[in-house]
């Protein structure tokens, strides 16, 4: 897979983020604080699930505030899920990082990845361009999974305005080098974040209700395909 060129894509933020110092009419809302709950209905492609779906207990939550020039934003993507197995009593087969297959009984997976960003508004509708920061967490670790990555990021969003009806949202992060620990080791990632849907006011109320797809993708630099891991997640909820 051809990674994204990190260089052209700070040097392209860097100019739009540039002109977002002389706020536009589309940015001008200030003092606005929103927070979001929904479920997350996922699928996880990765070394243990050939198609692991979320359970209940699977969500999305986020935080927001924009003060006009700025927008300040933390958001996590929680996902639980049956490791890949073929009924009571069957294993698991995980093709390691490493190289070498395992069978495991199956277990109860749980995947995380949370992200903070802070961006500047930009003239061009509505759309804030920032630098985030990612961290994931799993509980299985190695050999067959990693420990958490971190890692530093550049992207755009734009966030629905809530005096509307209904309007868009979305978001698209990439973190070039997300590194974490595997075994006495460790391991880096390229990893990309999309979330995009709509918000629907409801009645005269502030609070709307959201239908969106977060996608996070995943992969081991350089490219292993025991490595790659995508996350696919419809989610419907509220935001207050």
């Amino acid at each position: 897979m051809k990674s994204v060129p990190y260089a052209a894509i700070c040097l392209a933020l860097a100019c739009v983020a540039a002109r977002g110092y002389a706020v536009a009419a589309e940015c001008a809302q200030t003092n606005t604080v929103h927070v979001v709950v929904a479920k997350q209905i996922a699928h996880i492609y990765n070394q243990i699930a050939t198609d692991g779906e979320d359970s209940l207990g699977s969500y999305f939550a986020e935080a927001a505030a924009r003060t006009g020039t700025f927008a300040f934003s933390v958001q996590t993507h929680f996902s639980q899920y049956d490791s890949q197995h073929s009924g009571a009593g069957t294993l698991t087969v995980v093709h390691t990082i490493a190289g070498p297959t395992l069978s495991v009984p199956w277990f109860v997976a749980t995947d995380q990845s949370s992200e903070a960003h802070v961006a500047t508004c930009t003239r061009l509708l509505s759309i804030y361009a920032g630098v985030g920061y990612v961290q994931t967490q799993s509980n299985y670790g190695y050999p067959y999974g990693y420990g958490p990555l971190r890692g530093l990021g550049v992207g755009l969003e734009r966030f629905a305005n809530p005096q509307r009806r209904i309007d868009a949202f979305g978001s698209l992060y990439y973190y070039p080098a997300a590194v974490g620990a595997y075994g006495s080791g460790r391991v880096t990632y390229a990893v990309v974040s999309f979330d995009g849907g709509f918000r629907w006011r409801l009645g005269r109320s502030g609070v709307g209700l959201i239908a969106g797809l977060y996608e996070e993708m995943r992969t081991l630099r350089p490219g292993k395909r025991a490595g790659f891991m995508i996350r696919d997640g419809p989610y419907v909820g509220f935001d207050f």
